[in-house]
């Protein structure tokens, strides 16, 4: 396996603190929603992801596209809000 090197520089000259924050802030949420027995965050994005997150981009790209043929059929027929 390859050796992985970190620019420590780049990373800290990139850094967003405010973002970091609220990752970690999302994450210790879905830790309370969740409330793994373990007491572990370990797989804790990925059980959200495939949950949650997962099917509801899902949904969301087959009402897109779904949309996106409707309107091909018909370009002329928008509808206004």
């Amino acid at each position: 396996m390859p050796e992985v090197r970190y620019d420590y520089e780049t990373i800290l000259l990139n850094w967003d603190a405010k973002k970091e924050q609220q990752k970690a802030d999302f994450i210790e949420h879905i830790y309370q929603c969740y409330q793994p027995g373990n007491h572990c965050y370990t797989g804790l994005w990925q059980r959200f992801c495939q949950e949650e997150a997962g099917p509801y981009c899902r949904d969301l790209h087959f009402e897109r596209k779904e949309a996106i043929e409707q309107f091909l059929k018909d370009p002329n027929h928008v509808s206004s809000y």
